[in-house]
């Protein structure tokens, strides 16, 4: 049998759906096996390998197999999933002998659960196949069980056996390493610059942005796929002027009305997005402000933004549910002291949907979402306002001096550019740039003319970005 794209994609996702579940579900290795022989019944009935005779059931087919897939895949990072639906057309057999045709069965499958295994079943179910029985609740005392040999099982590494390294026998071994990689990058890179200002000027981007971590030639095949793509998608496209779009981890529109497009993503997946959400976008716009307006007024003037220092922006669809529930949730407590006395006028609230308590970030903000208790939202913010200032006021300094710091260790290096982690302190990253600055004189030769990021681990990238841990040593006892 030939090996295609989607036939790929259904056997990768085959292959990490055990797992998944596994976790997920608390599944035996017998029924995590179940999982993987009905997803390989299902796959032998609607390949479109099958169907080379009929080549538009053929098509339907192939691209019902990349949205599934897309949609499984998905829900295995725990995202977010709009509802969709597919056909499918398997064969019967014909009543005549050869060279009679098969009679082709249409199958339409709508999906909406967001849970896996559910999704997984509606997909077997559809096609009459046998289904995959969920796994009976284990008592309480049995999960406490499992958590405690997890934990214990974290007790056999010995983090004193993490190799040490200074900063100069870092550099002195990767530097030019990293140049190499940048100078076999640049003409790639000058292809696409000239692409990015093509698109953006196209279609009156804000941005075109991808992750560091990515390789150039990655970002360069996100980019040429947009194209080949890009007068199809033309009118839908212009409605994201004057906002950003993303090559990221998964294909959805966003919380702000930008777009992210998941390079791991089929394009059949990135044209359901960009033809279906994007082109509601503006609807999500005007409900989101809604809701946001809605809270806003309950904390008399609190400002609802994105953490500055979080890189984290979910989709339009979890974000609103979201909202939609604090909503809700808050008209509840009307008679909370939070909304019937206090004003919050210079506060900042940030909603995270990925938030496992409510907290304060680095910079202040306090950081909710739709899954706490209301009450402990709350209370938690009245306890937490004098904090929330001065960690507020803390962190503006600290953003001050330190865009000052980076831009004096740029000059004075002379770096192609300087990238920081956000998800490092500011206090932390500003004392990082001040060591770097004392000790100029032995590292500056070594830095010269690199691209350096200040983040928790060493790392050559492979785009010749160089990273260097935000606590390095300059005469670290070294143990490799």
């Amino acid at each position: 049998m030939i090996v295609t794209k989607t036939t790929y994609l259904l056997v990768r996702f085959v292959n990490i759906a055990n797992k998944h579940v596994l976790s997920r579900c608390s599944l035996s290795t017998d029924r995590s096996e179940s999982i993987s022989t009905a997803l390989k019944q299902f796959y032998l009935k609607v390949h479109p390998d099958l169907f080379t005779q009929y080549p538009k059931e053929k098509d339907v087919n192939e691209k019902s197999l990349q949205l599934v897939s897309a949609y499984l895949s998905g829900l295995q990072r725990n995202e977010y999933m709009a509802s969709i639906s597919v056909t499918f057309f398997t064969k019967l057999p014909p009543n005549l002998p050869p060279p009679a045709l098969a009679q082709l069965v249409p199958h339409r499958i709508t999906l909406t659960s967001k849970d896996l295994l559910t999704s997984v079943n509606s997909i077997l179910a559809a096609l009459k196949l046998p289904t995959v029985n969920k796994p009976k609740e284990k008592n309480q005392a049995d999960q406490y069980d499992i958590q405690f040999k997890i934990i214990e099982i974290e007790k056999f590494y010995d983090f004193t056996k993490i190799p040490k390294i200074s900063i100069k026998t870092w550099l002195t071994n990767n530097v030019q390493a990293a140049r190499v990689i940048a100078k076999r990058n640049q003409e790639l890179l000058s292809e696409i610059n000239d692409k990015v200002n093509s698109i953006k000027e196209r279609f009156k981007l804000q941005s075109i942005e991808y992750s560091n971590d990515w390789s150039v030639s990655q970002f360069f095949i996100c980019l040429r796929t947009l194209l080949l793509y890009a007068d199809k998608w033309h009118e839908k496209l212009l409605t994201l002027q004057g906002k950003r779009l993303i090559f990221g981890n998964k294909t959805c529109l966003l919380q702000d009305g930008s777009l992210e497009l998941s390079a791991n993503d089929p394009p059949v997946y990135w044209d359901h997005v960009i033809c279906c959400e994007l082109t509601d976008s503006d609807k999500y716009m005007e409900r989101i402000a809604s809701y946001e307006d809605t809270i806003r007024q309950y904390f008399h003037g609190i400002e609802i933004r994105r953490d500055p220092d979080s890189e984290h922006l979910c989709g339009a669809h979890m974000y609103l549910y979201n909202l939609l529930q604090l909503s809700h949730h808050l008209d509840l407590n009307r008679h909370h002291e939070a909304h019937r006395k206090i004003s919050w006028e210079n506060f900042h609230l940030f909603i995270n949907p990925s938030s496992s308590e409510p907290s304060l970030t680095n910079s202040g903000y306090f950081q909710i979402n739709a899954y706490d208790a209301t009450m402990d939202i709350l209370d938690f913010m009245i306890d937490n306002r004098e904090k929330a200032k001065q960690t507020r006021d803390s962190y503006e300094k600290d953003l001050e001096k330190g865009n000052s710091l980076l831009e004096k260790l740029e000059k004075q290096f002379n770096l192609t550019e300087i990238l920081i982690n956000q998800r490092i302190k500011r206090s932390d990253i500003n004392q990082c740039c001040q060591r770097l600055l004392n000790e100029r004189e032995h590292l500056l030769n070594v830095l010269t003319k690199c691209r350096l990021k200040i983040d928790k681990n060493y790392n050559l990238a492979q785009n010749g970005t160089i990273s260097i841990p935000w606590d390095w040593s300059l005469t670290q006892e070294e143990t490799i």
